[in-house]
């Protein structure tokens, strides 16, 4: 647990709800079907009553992290999903590399970054 990265990203939307909810979709479906098995959690929410969205996703490490995205952005779903949204803050949780740091610090919304697991614990059910 020590080693997964934790990212979350918030979202306004730049098309309406359904067509995020769709575009989104596939790109679950894909990222599941053939995307890095070291993506561990993938889920993305929507508010309709103030055309936001947020995903939490989660990572084995920054290997894994760094491959679903060389992967997924070649992908047209994540075009298609890329055209409803515009990213407005990006967190990061667990260690990360020079490489996904100098990846972060090229997008022009606010970054936070807290590298440390302090403390806790994972639960299935």
């Amino acid at each position: 647990m020590e080693a997964q990265i934790v990212n979350i990203n918030e979202y306004r939307l730049a098309a309406d709800a359904d067509r995020f909810v769709e575009a989104i979709t596939a790109v679950a479906e894909r990222t599941e079907t053939e995307g890095e098995p070291g993506v561990l959690r993938y889920q993305f929410y929507v508010n309709r009553d103030d055309d936001s969205a947020g995903a939490t996703i989660v990572y084995r490490d920054a290997e894994a992290w760094l491959t679903h995205h060389r992967m997924a952005y070649e992908w047209p779903e994540m075009a298609a999903f890329q055209s409803t949204v515009q990213l407005q803050r990006l967190t990061f949780l667990g260690p990360l590399n020079e490489e996904i740091e100098a990846m972060a610090s090229g997008v022009s919304v606010p970054v936070s970054y807290c590298d440390t697991l302090a403390a806790g614990f994972a639960r299935t059910a």
